[in-house]
C-alpha cells in the first residue's frame, strides 16, 4: 500500500503513483444533474429515474439518489453485456438500507438464475443455522446466489452505514475481488468464476425486485482490472488526505490521550507535511510532529476543561491547500464508573431494570450457560439501593421470561409478555412493591403473540409498538401501535409508519414527553437499523434522522439522561459491541469514545441516583454507571429546582427555566476566565439565550447566589 491504513503500522511502503485511470474506461456516468456519459464513448442513460442530490463533498444536483421502490438505470455499454474478460465497475455509494438491494444486474428477468450477473448488497447468507452472521451474502453472480454461487459472505454493517463509501468490483483472470474504500474487502478462492457473465442485455443499476434504496456518484465501467495504485487514486481524487481518527462527532474523557492518524496520498502530497490543531474555534497552532508524511499520526493529551471544543488538520508544507481537517471534536462532561466487576446473580440478558420506591429493581433474565434447559428463563427479582449490593427477593408467579416488557407507570413495576422462549408471552402483570404481583391480563385481546416488542410509558399509558411474530417470525403487522392505561383496557392506534421492527430493551421519554424510537431490528432475518423516530402520542411519528452516525442495531438500551438521549451497545455489524452514543435532539450526536465496559448486547439499563446505570446482558453481571462529572445545572426535584438549562450541552438556543422566585432578577453568563459575555432580566419563568455567538466551552449562568454550567458545543 502506498499509505497508512491502519495507525498500529510505524511506516508505509511506497509504490509507483498513479492518476485516476482513463484507459479502457468505457462509460463515465458522473451524475452532475444529468445521466450522460463522459468517457467520450457516448454512452448515455435514456432509459431511468433518480433523484439528483449532494455528492460527497456537499456539491448539489450532482450524485443520484435511488428510492428503493421504483428508480432503476439501464447502462447501454456494450462491453457489459454480457461481459467477458477482465473489467471493474468502479463507484461510490451510501445507504443504510438493510434490506436486499440489486447493485447490478444482467439478466433476462428477475427469476433468472443461469448465465446471470448479478451483484447484491444483504443478500441472505448460506449460514442459515448461526443466526448472528444471517445475512449479509454481500455479492453473487452467475448463479443462484447460494453454494457455489455465493461470494463475499459476512456481516452487513461496514457496507450500509449511511456513509459514503468507494466500491470496486472486477475480475482479475478467474479471481473476482471486492474492494471497499480501496481496501480489499474479499477475493474468489475458486477458478469458478470465469467464462462470460451475464446475458446479452444491457446492464441495470438497481434492478427489480430489489431495488436500491441510497445515493449513487461517479460510477465507472472499465473492460479491465485496475491495479491497487489506480483504486487508491480513485479514493483519494479530489482529497489528498483523508482523516481516520479522530471524528467530528467524538467526544472523549477529560485526559484522554488521543491518538489522531489519517491516510493521504503520496501522488499528490509531498514527503513533508504540517500538522496543527486548535480550541474553540480559535487559532491554529503547530504541533510537535516530525513533519514527515510517512508519520500519519500524532498523540494529543486532552486536558483541557470540560465542553473544549478541539480541532486537528494536516497539511502539505509546501502546498497548505492540500489540507484536510478532523471536524470539531469535545472535551466531554461525562464519565463511566466502574461500580461493581461482579454481581450476585448469575450472567444474564433481557432482564428488566426498573426503579420503585427508591431501589433498582432487576427482574427475569435468561442465561443459558448456567442451565441445561436451552429454553429456561429466570422469573426472580433483585433488589439494590446501591448497585453493588443486591438482595434476592423472591421467585415471582409470573412464568420466566426475558426481554418482555418492563414499566414503572403509577409507581408500580409491571411486566407484559415475554420472548420466544417462553412462548411469547401475552400476560400483564404488575406490583407496588415488588413482592406481591397482580395479573391484570392472562391475554392482551387482539395483540397477536410477540417476542421482543418495544414498549413505553407515554401519557399515562402503558405503550406496545412492534415487536416480532411469532412463531413464524414473518414480519407483517409489526409496526403496530398498542397502549393501556391499566393494563386491562388495551386500544390498537393506527399503524406507525417505520419498518417493523423490535429489540429495543427498554425506552426513551425526553423532557418535553415524547417518546423516541432509536434504531432497532428484526429477529426473523437479523436485519436492523439506525434510523431516529418520534411521538408525542404514538399516533403521529416523525422520522427526525433517517440515518443516524452510530451503527444500525438491535438488542441494544438506549434511555433518556442529563437531557440527551442515549444508545449504547447492542448488536452491531452482527457482532456484540460496547459504543455509547448521545444527543440532545436525535439529529446532532456524539460517541462517548473509549467505553471501558465489556462489549454486550440485551444488557439492562436504567436511571438512578443522577446516574445512568447499565448492568448485566450475554455473558456479563458487572455494573456500570455514568455521572456527568461536570454537574451540568440544578435540575434535582421540582421542590428545589431553581434553575434548569435545556438542552445542554447545546449548540445555539438554550432555554432557561426559573422558579417565580428568579423573574424580575437580573442574570449574567460568566466564562471560565470570569467574563461576562451575556447578560439581562428574567422577564418570565422561562427564558431563551442564543450561544450561537459564543466559543465552544462551558459557561456560568448567574441569577443571584445561584448558578447553573452550560457547555456550548
Amino acid at each position: 500500500m502506498k499509505k497508512a491504513v491502519l495507525f498500529i503500522c510505524l511506516v508505509t511502503a511506497s509504490i509507483c503513483n498513479a492518476q485516476v485511470p482513463l484507459d479502457s474506461l468505457k462509460a463515465y456516468y458522473a451524475f452532475d444533474n444529468n445521466l450522460a456519459d463522459s468517457s467520450g464513448h457516448a454512452h448515455h442513460i435514456v432509459s431511468g429515474s433518480g433523484t439528483f442530490v449532494n455528492d460527497r463533498f456537499g456539491n448539489p444536483l450532482q450524485a443520484l439518489q435511488f428510492n428503493g421502490t421504483s428508480d432503476s438505470l439501464i447502462l447501454p455499454v456494450p462491453e457489459f453485456s454480457p461481459i467477458q474478460g477482465d473489467f471493474s465497475i468502479a463507484f461510490w455509494y451510501k445507504t443504510s438500507s438493510p434490506e436486499k438491494m440489486n447493485l447490478f444486474s444482467s439478466k433476462q428477468n428477475p427469476l433468472d438464475t443461469t448465465s446471470n450477473f448479478e451483484i447484491q448488497l444483504n443478500n441472505h447468507s448460506s449460514l442459515q443455522t448461526i443466526l448472528e452472521v444471517w445475512y449479509q451474502t454481500y455479492i453473487y453472480w452467475n448463479g443462484s446466489g447460494w453454494a457455489q454461487n455465493a461470494f463475499g459472505e459476512g456481516s452487513g454493517g461496514p457496507f450500509i452505514k449511511g456513509k459514503w463509501s468507494l466500491m470496486v468490483i472486477q475480475r482479475v483472470g478467474d479471481t473476482l475481488q471486492v474492494y471497499h474504500n480501496h481496501a480489499l474487502y474479499t477475493a474468489s478462492l475458486i477458478t469458478y468464476y470465469n467464462g462470460t457473465l451475464g446475458d446479452a442485455v444491457d446492464l441495470a443499476v438497481s434492478a427489480a425486485p430489489h431495488k436500491f434504496d441510497g445515493v449513487m456518484d461517479e460510477l465507472r465501467l472499465y473492460n479491465r482490472a485496475l491495479t491497487q495504485a489506480e483504486i487508491d487514486a480513485l479514493y483519494f481524487e479530489h482529497r489528498p488526505f483523508v482523516f481516520v481518527e479522530p471524528r467530528a462527532t467524538d467526544a472523549y474523557a477529560q485526559g484522554t490521550n488521543l491518538l489522531a492518524y489519517w491516510e493521504y496520498d503520496d501522488a499528490q502530497v509531498s514527503d513533508s507535511i504540517v500538522v496543527e490543531y486548535r480550541l474553540n474555534n480559535g487559532a491554529w497552532q503547530a504541533t510537535n510532529h516530525s513533519n514527515l508524511a510517512y508519520v500519519y499520526y500524532h498523540y494529543f493529551p486532552l486536558n483541557y476543561p470540560y465542553g473544549t471544543s478541539i480541532e486537528v488538520r494536516v497539511s502539505d508544507f509546501f502546498d497548505t491547500s492540500l489540507t484536510a481537517s478532523s471536524g470539531a471534536f469535545i472535551v466531554s462532561e461525562y464519565e463511566w464508573q466502574n461500580v461493581s466487576p461482579s454481581l450476585p446473580f448469575s450472567p444474564r440478558d433481557g432482564s428488566g431494570l426498573l426503579v420503585l420506591n427508591g431501589k433498582m429493581w432487576l427482574l427475569g433474565g435468561w442465561d443459558p450457560p448456567f442451565h441445561q434447559a436451552t429454553n429456561y428463563t429466570h422469573n426472580e427479582i433483585w433488589s439494590s439501593t446501591d448497585g453493588i449490593n443486591w438482595t434476592f427477593e423472591l421467585q415471582a408467579p409470573w412464568y420466566g421470561r426475558h426481554c418482555a416488557a418492563w414499566l414503572v407507570h403509577n409507581n408500580e413495576m409491571w411486566v407484559i409478555g415475554g420472548d420466544v422462549q417462553s412462548g411469547a408471552l401475552r400476560d400483564v402483570w404488575k406490583s407496588a412493591d415488588g413482592l406481591n404481583w397482580i395479573q391484570t391480563e392472562d391475554t392482551i385481546l387482539g395483540y397477536d403473540r410477540r417476542t421482543v416488542p418495544n414498549y413505553a410509558v407515554l401519557n399515562g399509558n402503558l405503550m406496545l409498538f412492534g415487536g416480532q411474530e411469532f412463531p413464524n417470525y414473518v414480519p407483517q403487522n409489526m409496526n403496530e401501535v398498542w397502549q393501556s392505561p391499566d393494563g386491562i383496557s388495551w386500544t390498537q392506534l393506527p399503524p406507525a409508519p417505520w419498518k417493523p421492527r423490535g429489540m429495543i430493551i427498554n425506552s426513551c421519554i425526553d423532557d418535553s414527553g415524547e417518546l423516541w424510537m432509536l434504531g432497532g431490528g428484526r429477529l426473523n432475518d437479523r436485519r436492523c437499523f439506525n434510523d431516529v423516530w418520534k411521538t408525542p402520542d404514538g399516533i403521529n411519528w416523525t422520522q427526525v434522522n433517517e440515518a443516524a452516525p452510530w451503527g444500525s442495531r438491535y438488542w441494544h438500551t438506549v434511555a433518556w439522561y442529563d437531557h440527551n438521549m442515549w444508545v449504547m451497545a447492542g448488536i452491531v455489524n452482527q457482532t456484540d459491541a460496547n459504543d455509547v452514543w448521545y444527543s440532545p435532539d436525535g439529529v446532532s450526536w456524539r460517541e462517548l469514545r473509549n467505553t471501558p465496559f465489556p462489549i454486550r448486547h440485551a444488557h439492562s439499563t436504567t436511571i438512578y441516583d443522577s446516574a445512568l446505570w447499565v448492568m448485566a446482558g450475554i455473558n456479563t453481571n458487572d455494573a456500570w454507571k455514568l455521572v456527568n462529572v461536570a454537574t451540568v445545572g440544578i435540575q434535582e426535584s421540582a421542590q428545589t429546582v431553581e434553575l434548569s438549562v435545556f438542552p445542554n450541552p447545546a449548540t445555539g438556543m438554550v432555554t432557561i427555566k426559573a422558579s417565580n422566585s428568579i423573574v424580575g432578577k437580573e442574570y449574567a453568563l460568566f466564562d471560565l476566565l470570569g467574563n461576562v459575555v451575556m447578560q439581562g432580566v428574567f422577564q418570565n419563568e422561562s427564558t431563551t439565550l442564543n450561544l450561537q455567538g459564543l466559543p465552544s466551552g462551558m459557561f456560568v449562568l448567574h441569577v443571584g447566589a445561584t448558578t447553573a454550567k452550560i457547555i456550548k458545543y
